[in-house]
């Protein structure tokens, strides 16, 4: 009954939602793009002085977004767009009245520069309020470039052919962008783009925007793009990109039979544009030497550590396969207060699992992709081959997605699996999906979403209960915020290309927060938030985990830096033995403790900075302390920081101490010519790794990266001897037609 109950419920929220969406267009900011001449030609070097920049007037002045949306930004920014047969041309004047007081301290590629004075532009090429291009830049000329998925955070592991300029003046800062229509899919004969545009300035951390300035939507909300039209006569070549490689290195391992190699390689990704809007990526014989090493984590739960995909060919237009509710999830801590980071409950397809089981590297021997639209069709199609080793048999992967698109905002969708990494059983998986969301609801210009999942895997030796599927309701908006979501996950449902962080087990989750603006107090924002999560284990027709969250205390000041509190009740009941160490293990039995959280975080526009998390209470049978943090020095060409993650546990089994530490060393050359170092160690493995990579773009498309990866473990001594030592030079180079 209270199934039904739960499902009339959703039924009903879900007709009140169609019944309430209102269909909006966006904002209607529209400028016309500025077609040069065959005489014109623009130089890339960041000088506006060219008599199109100086004659073409701008697409329109900026609106302040925040801290108070609809008012004139305390700076001018000037833009205008022009174009010829092959790229886009876009010219930036960041007028500043204290050019002294720039903040630039990014250069590398594809770095973080919400804390430098910095431009975004948002380039929706289909004109469907969904998804886009986005490219970002600095004072310094900062590459920074992704791709957005239903409105979502832009995704900057994708890399793009493009260029950028840019330079400090008397009067601020200019940029000046060079993207080839190479780069870019899109629909031919279609005159108009969505576009928008962002400036932030860092001093004051004031954001303006050209089209839609809401403290409700962040740039990436696509739907609410202005437009640029004027487009004709573009080329995109004959769509092909050829993009080999090459590689040799050397490798030293002293638990190995052979303790050195010399390992040398070749390979190629090709990239072929099947119609201007599909393209299909091929890579034959893949290599991830440039690679970055996994950040170690601290996990003193009861379920596995999630770490992220870092891999370029699975990252690209990685959104395409997004399923579910696991994209957004935060997922459990498992009852502990150790939990690092967000980790999502299920994640019906993860690229990760391919190329790697149980940590060991599956060689790929060669993968394709096809992604795109076709008519109001979002396809996504995945089809890798994998290599035999020691003890796997060559395997065949597949993945397909698709989403029909309706209204402005919304889709239903499809996905199937098919194949085990492991080559142990045979598996597949079938699922679909529905979204409605709307940016403008009840007319209010405020955003709320609703998406539902069913999905289902079949595994020989695994028969029924195994389906899981679910459903969220969320409110993401700037004064009040809220979510909820329910969904169940079947003791047989078997991803097994795809992630489960706990099987038979019904979650509930709620949070809602409060964030006013006072305007007073030198504080900028003000937030007030409760958060419920509960897990039913269906088996023992029992609550499993259950964790209330309340945050009465979080302010975030004028100049960025912050300070909160917060307390945590858990409840969680184990049903087996947990080892929580190799020598404390807490018996079966019922647990609740509490946990308080102070924390602080020093304004991010200074060259010093730092974050600092204290946490202590009651855990399982006794307590803990935990004490972690980030200090961090950084100027234009140089960021050292220093990382730590310290716990104390005292339990009636036994009391034991964990660190991770993390030393990261970074220079830039320049834009284009980086190296990023990192040293960390943690007490569980016992070992240090270093990881120092070397990436020199030629110009873009075409890189040298020189990696060197070492490892230390303890002797019987109880001194650290160097173990390990891999070091790779690879050079890319694309050719495009």
């Amino acid at each position: 009954m209270r199934s039904q109950s739960r499902f009339s419920l959703v039924a009903a929220v879900a007709g009140w939602f169609v019944f309430s969406l209102a269909l909006y267009a966006g904002d209607a900011r529209r400028a016309t793009v500025y077609h040069l001449q065959d005489d014109e030609t623009i130089q890339l070097d960041g000088i506006l002085n060219e008599r199109n920049w100086r004659e073409q007037p701008t697409i329109g002045g900026f609106i302040q977004s925040e801290p108070r949306p609809g008012e004139d930004p305390s700076e001018r920014t000037e833009v205008r767009v022009a174009y010829d047969e092959n790229a886009l041309y876009i010219a930036v004047h960041c007028f500043d009245s204290s050019p002294e007081k720039i903040v630039a301290r990014e250069m590398s590629r594809d770095a973080r520069l919400f804390n430098d004075d910095n431009i975004q532009i948002v380039l929706d090429t289909f004109d469907d309020g969904r998804n886009a291009y986005y490219f970002q830049t600095n004072a310094l000329g900062a590459l920074v470039d992704g791709r957005i998925t239903e409105s979502s955070r832009p995704d900057t592991n994708w890399d793009g052919i493009w260029n950028v300029q840019a330079r400090i003046v008397e009067d601020g800062w200019t940029a000046e962008f060079e993207i080839p229509f190479k780069t870019l899919s899109f629909q031919p004969g279609n005159s108009t783009w969505g576009f928008n545009v962002e400036r932030r300035l860092a001093l004051v951390r004031e954001r303006s925007r050209w089209a839609s300035p809401s403290l409700d939507f962040r740039i990436n909300q696509v739907s609410m793009a202005g437009a640029i039209d004027g487009f004709e006569g573009l080329s995109q070549g004959i769509g092909l990109d050829i993009k080999p490689y090459g590689l040799i290195g050397f490798a030293r391992d002293i638990e190995a039979d052979d303790r050195t190699t010399i390992p040398a390689d070749v390979g190629v990704d090709i990239f072929y544009r099947v119609t201007p809007n599909l393209v299909s990526s091929t890579t034959i014989n893949t290599d991830f030497a440039e690679t970055e090493v996994d950040t170690r984590q601290v996990n003193l739960t009861r379920f596995s550590r999630f770490f992220p995909e870092k891999r370029s060919f699975f990252l690209e237009d990685a959104g395409i396969f997004s399923f579910g509710l696991g994209a957004r999830q935060r997922g459990s801590s498992g009852g502990s207060s150790s939990g690092r980071g967000p980790r999502p409950d299920l994640v019906p397809f993860f690229s990760r699992r391919i190329g790697l089981v149980d940590n060991e590297v599956v060689p790929i021997l060669v993968g394709q992709k096809l992604t795109g639209k076709v008519g109001r069709f979002d396809v996504g199609i995945l089809d890798v081959v994998t290599g035999e080793t020691d003890v796997l048999a060559r395997q065949n992967l597949f993945v397909a997605r698709t989403k029909m698109n309706f209204w402005q905002e919304s889709y239903v969708g499809a996905l199937v699996t098919h194949g085990d990494p492991s080559g142990e059983t045979s598996n597949s998986l079938i699922g679909a999906d529905v979204k409605l969301s709307t940016s403008n609801f009840l007319s209010s210009e405020k955003r709320v979403a609703m998406e539902m999942y069913g999905s289902k895997t079949q595994t020989p030796e695994l028969l029924d209960d195994d389906t899981a599927y679910g459903f969220r309701v969320s409110y993401p908006n700037d004064f009040v915020s809220a979510e909820y979501q329910w969904q169940q996950i079947g003791e047989n449902y078997n991803p097994e290309l795809g992630f489960v962080l706990r099987n038979g087990i019904r979650k509930t989750s709620f949070r809602g927060a409060l964030n006013p603006r006072p305007e007073k107090w030198n504080i900028r924002q003000m937030r007030f938030s409760t958060s419920f999560e509960q897990y039913y284990n269906i088996a023992h027709q029992t609550v499993e985990s259950r964790e209330v969250s309340f945050t009465p205390l979080r302010f975030e000041f004028e100049n960025g830096a912050n300070l909160s509190y917060r307390v945590r009740s858990f409840l969680e009941r184990l049903f087996e033995p947990f080892d929580i160490t190799d020598d404390v293990i807490i018996p079966v039995g019922d647990y609740t403790y509490l946990t308080h959280r102070f924390g602080h975080r020093s304004t991010p526009t200074v060259p010093w900075q730092y974050d600092i998390d204290y946490e202590f209470g009651s855990f399982y049978s006794g307590h803990s302390k935990q004490l972690s943090g980030e200090v961090s020095w950084q100027n234009a060409s140089i960021s050292v920081s220093a990382e730590f993650d310290q716990y104390w546990v005292t339990l009636a089994e036994g009391s034991f101490t964990t660190q991770l530490a993390l030393f990261r060393f970074d220079y830039s050359f320049s834009p284009l010519t980086t190296v990023s170092s990192f040293v960390q160690y943690d007490t569980e493995s016992g070992n240090i790794g270093l990881q120092s990579r070397l990436r020199w773009i030629i110009k873009p498309g075409n890189e040298v990266f020189f990696v060197v990866n070492h490892g230390w473990q303890r002797d019987i001594f109880d001194r650290f001897e160097s173990n390990t030592t891999d070091v790779r030079a690879k050079i890319n180079y694309t050719f495009r037609f």
